[in-house]
Order: C-alpha cells, then structure tokens, then sequence
C-alpha cells in the first residue's frame, strides 16, 4: 500500500490530523506531508476545509484495501446470518436456500 492510502486510511479516521501529527505517524518530514496533500487535493482524493486548528480534511476517494476490507467483513455478517438460518428451526425449503447462499458466498473467498 502506498503513503498515500495509508494518509488516506489514517485521515479517515483522523480528519482533524494536522501536518505535524501525520509526519509524526508516517515518520517522515512535515515538508513532504504538504507535499502528499497538495497531490491528493490536486487529485480530488481530498478537500481540505479550515486552516490550522481548524482545519478538518474529508477523504473523497478511499483507497481499495480499505473497500475490500469492508466487502469482507460484510460477507463474513452475511455468512453468520446464514449460518443462523442454516441451524435454525425454520421450515427445509429456508435453510436449504441458506445453506447455497452461504456456499455461494463461500466460493467468492
């Protein structure tokens, strides 16, 4: 994963980082911290609103590992649902149905 998404990742859950607390966390130089935000907000990955203190940064665009990490957990809740339904007392026809979406999903991994 590049420094940009891991920013990315880490403004997501810290819009209200500043220059120095993202040089801090990434160890390198506040200078280059400016740098990888002019080219995320050059590339309309970012928009900055505020300054200083008040500065809050909103991600516009989230890096992939980040999408693919919240698909799977989605699936993973999925599955538990099923598996629920599966081992449950409802009626075959639901828990046959269950139990080939869980396979379905399953194969997706």
């Amino acid at each position: 994963m590049s420094l940009k998404d891991k920013m990315l990742l880490y403004l997501l859950e810290n819009p209200k980082a500043t220059n120095e607390a993202l040089a801090e966390e990434f160890e390198i130089k506040e200078s280059y911290v400016k740098t990888i935000i002019s080219k995320l907000k050059a590339s309309n990955r970012i928009r900055v609103e505020g300054q200083g203190s008040n500065r809050k940064i909103e991600v516009l665009k989230i890096p992939k590992q980040k999408v693919d990490i919240e698909k799977r957990e989605r699936y993973e809740r999925q599955l538990d649902f099923l598996e629920e339904i599966m081992f449950s007392d409802l009626d075959a026809v639901h828990r046959l149905e269950a139990s080939a979406q869980h396979i379905r999903i399953l194969n997706k991994f």
